[in-house]
């Protein structure tokens, strides 16, 4: 093949949506080069250089790399009045097929590529619904690891000045999503959190903020992004969830906060489990314990070894899978709760022997897990319906594992109830695993009597 001629052939291919904007905006081609040259200057990418050569090659076809596009997008939407996606502008073969799966150090590029992100999933981007390998994630869980400390976050050149009022908010706001996330999935109110994250925490980013404030300012956007991505991952959006999960981490190390940081790979073990990349979940999970080091709290310790453990399970490593659970188990009792820090709250000792039932289920060990899933059970708040529906699912699959079909059925009949009305995707993935491990025990009258209850959640997705 000639690639010359191939490539030849791709700069006679012209950017159609690139030009039809700068026509709107009535620019020229030296105009908008000089408007990405004063962007790069502002945001400390000394070593962009752009002139109207390179905006021809741009209209011709060819994509631009690393940091052109946003700042491309950028400075058309300030002369348009409107914020632009990459995909408006017809760049879609190149940039943003790995927009925000890589592993920054500047706080500026951070910035705007959560700004891109939230934008392009708000447009609903094909792009974005791409499958991603969890081998992806390798080189920005390694980048992270190695990094050194954040400069401090010191405000942009915004003239809006942020106050610890303003991170409070952000803050509530994120309570009052994660308490939607619980209680009806991820599906209930996933677009609001997104437009919330581009309308209101994008500009506070951008503002003017004391170091201390800017710390807590970029900590709160980490969780609120991550959380974000978790219900991407809730409802089945699982290459849209990894690149929120790579931007909750710039974010988080941003911050300072390497535990946080932590927490997110945490939450890419927990994915990478479901999907069935079993080591991959083992080690990013060990990468968060090794990144956070000292700096972590025995209740945040103590999840780490939960995710490594439920990653050994899953791999049939009964040994370390033991060695794992007992770690969590024995960091647990070390903690003291005014110590810890409010985004790991959530795994109390209901959410412990949660994890430590879905170990046992994985290893076939069924009275260990009935003994854990009921200790979750009685400890769950009824806030978290979606976590008492899985630990059910997991009761359920004891019983079965330890012969006892009707009483398996009738449990995991009692979890379809608050199941129905929960948009997750994991949700009905779990009755589904588990009406599959039903076929080994043929048509007993338990067995169908629960199938038709289940008969909604079983039935193919349209």
């Amino acid at each position: 093949m000639d690639w010359s001629a191939r490539r030849r052939g791709c700069m006679n291919s012209p950017n159609e949506l690139f030009a039809a904007l700068l026509e709107e905006a009535a620019c020229s081609r030296s105009a908008i080069a000089r408007d990405i040259r004063q962007l790069a200057a502002a945001h400390g990418l000394t070593d962009i250089r752009c002139d109207h050569v390179d905006v021809g090659r741009w209209l011709k076809g060819m994509t631009p790399r690393g940091e052109k596009p946003a700042l491309i997008a950028e400075a058309l939407g300030r002369r348009l009045g409107r914020t632009l996606s990459l995909s408006e502008l017809g760049f879609t073969a190149g940039q943003p097929f790995t927009l925000a799966l890589t592993f920054s150090d500047s706080r500026d590029a951070v910035i705007r590529t959560s700004g891109m992100l939230w934008t392009e999933d708000l447009k609903r981007s094909d792009f974005l619904r791409m499958a991603i390998a969890a081998g992806t994630l390798t080189a920005p869980m390694a980048r992270w690891l190695v990094s050194p400390p954040a400069d401090p976050p010191y405000g942009t050149s915004g003239t809006r000045r942020v106050g610890m009022d303003d991170v409070a908010a952000v803050r509530a706001t994120l309570q009052m999503f994660e308490g939607l996330d619980h209680q009806f999935g991820g599906g209930h109110a996933r677009t609001a959190a997104v437009q919330y994250l581009s309308d209101a925490v994008k500009p506070l980013l951008q503002a003017t903020y004391t170091d201390a404030i800017g710390r807590d300012l970029f900590s709160v956007a980490a969780q609120f992004t991550y959380k974000t991505g978790a219900m991407a991952y809730d409802v089945g959006l699982h290459g849209l969830a990894r690149r929120y999960f790579v931007q909750a981490l710039n974010l988080a190390h941003a911050s300072g906060d390497r535990p946080l940081g932590g927490k997110v790979l945490a939450l890419m073990s927990h994915q990478a489990n479901y999907l069935g990349e079993y080591q991959d979940a083992v080690d990013l999970a060990r990468a968060a314990a090794l990144g956070a080091g000292a700096q972590a709290t025995p209740r945040v310790m103590a999840m780490y070894a939960a995710m490594e453990a439920r990653g050994l399970a899953s791999i049939g490593d009964k040994r370390a899978c033991l060695r794992a659970m007992k770690r969590a188990e024995s960091s647990f009792t070390k903690q003291t709760e005014a110590d810890e820090p409010d985004w790991i709250r959530y795994f109390d000792h209901a959410e412990l022997h949660d994890e430590l039932a879905h170990c046992f289920t994985a290893l076939r060990a069924p009275r260990e897990a009935e003994h854990n899933a009921r200790l979750a059970l009685v400890q769950a708040p009824d806030l978290h319906p979606r976590s008492r529906t899985f630990c059910r699912v997991s009761l359920a699959t004891s019983y079965l594992d330890a012969g006892d079909i009707p009483r398996a059925c009738e449990t995991a009949g009692d979890a379809l109830q608050a199941a129905g009305r929960i948009k997750s995707a994991r949700v009905r993935s779990y009755v589904r695993s588990f009406d599959r491990r039903l076929n080994a025990y043929g048509s007993q009258r338990s067995i169908t009597d629960f199938r038709e209850r289940a008969r909604a959640m079983l039935a193919p997705a349209s």
